[in-house]
Formats: structure tokens, C-alpha cells, sequence
């Protein structure tokens, strides 16, 4: 069994476990929570899941400061 760690900018924010699809994203910290349980097929399409998510965030919590 093989697992990977997601990180963004150095902090681990989940951790990726072998599901029958591909890997389950499993959610450390609660920013990314809505992504957790979620399954990928590879490590990098996950990361990217996690950035996009992360990215989307940051916008609309700009949009309502304005």
C-alpha cells in the first residue's frame, strides 16, 4: 500500500490511500474538506483538484470582500 501526501506551499493538506478507482483523497485540514473522500487516478490529478479548489476559494472570498 502506497500513499502519497497532497501539500500546498510546504503544508500537507491530504493524504491520498489506494481505492479500487484510484487513490481517495483523505482531507487534513479543513480548507480542502469538501474534496474529501473524494477519488483520482493519479497523484498529479489530484493535486491539481486541491490547487483548483484552494484557487476558487481565494476568488470568491475576494468577491464578497468587494
Amino acid at each position: 500500500m502506497q500513499k502519497h501526501i497532497v501539500e500546498i506551499a510546504g503544508e500537507a493538506v491530504g493524504t491520498l490511500m489506494p481505492h479500487a478507482r484510484g487513490l481517495r483523497f483523505m482531507a487534513v485540514k479543513f480548507h480542502v474538506w469538501p474534496l474529501d473522500g473524494k477519488v483520482f487516478a493519479d497523484p498529479a490529478t489530484a493535486q491539481q483538484a486541491v490547487s483548483d479548489h484552494i484557487a476558487a476559494t481565494r476568488e470568491a472570498m475576494t468577491d464578497r470582500m468587494q
